[in-house]
């Protein structure tokens, strides 16, 4: 298991206990793993657009105040 996956099965898991408060992620059904997986995958995803969206405006703000101070 690569590092993305790992942080896959980890958020995954997180999700699943933050749900189902007594349940345990060992035997959870294969189908409701993978929809807790799916989860993970998606919000791994939706923090990376939005650290690239916020990468992307401080690199303007930068470009703007080098202008504006030459």
């Amino acid at each position: 298991m690569d590092q993305t996956d790992q942080e896959i099965e980890q958020i995954a898991r997180a999700f699943f206990v933050a749900r189902h408060e007594t349940g345990v992620w060992e035997t959870a059904s294969r189908v409701l793993k993978h929809e807790f997986r799916l989860y993970a995958r998606h919000a791994l995803r939706t923090l990376e657009k939005k650290q690239e969206q916020i990468w992307v405006e401080a690199q303007s703000v930068a470009v703007m105040e080098t202008r504006e101070a030459a």
